[in-house]
């Protein structure tokens, strides 16, 4: 003979198990549950990470300014060349580089303030 309660509470494990499955959870009639907190949620955006973006430019401009200020403007563009001379990948590099008006006048200010 088989045992009833056995089976029902097989069957109980197997709906449970399904509602897991889908995501669901137990909760008390009237209460704010997981149900209610996850469908107002708000939909998480993926953005372009614009404060890191701008981030990293400063510190490129800060990084070519700091080695114009230390070594030089004929030897830093004397390095800008020889890079512009090299590889499709040093080309690229001597591009980015390249002394521009925002590296210069961040050269002109750190030499003001380190030498």
């Amino acid at each position: 003979m088989s045992d009833t309660g056995r089976t029902t509470f097989a069957d109980r494990l197997e709906r449970i198990d399904t509602i897991h499955a889908a995501g669901g959870a137990f909760e008390a009639e009237g209460s704010l549950g997981r149900s209610y907190f996850d469908a107002r949620r708000p939909r998480e955006r993926r953005t372009l990470p614009v404060r890191a973006l701008a981030l990293m430019l400063v510190g490129a401009l800060l990084f070519k300014g700091a080695l114009l200020a230390q070594i030089g403007t004929e030897t830093y563009d004397r390095r800008v060349a020889e890079l512009q001379a090299g590889s499709a990948l040093d080309r690229v590099g001597g591009w980015a580089m390249q002394a521009d008006a925002p590296t210069r006048w961040i050269a002109a200010e750190l030499r003001t303030l380190l030498y």
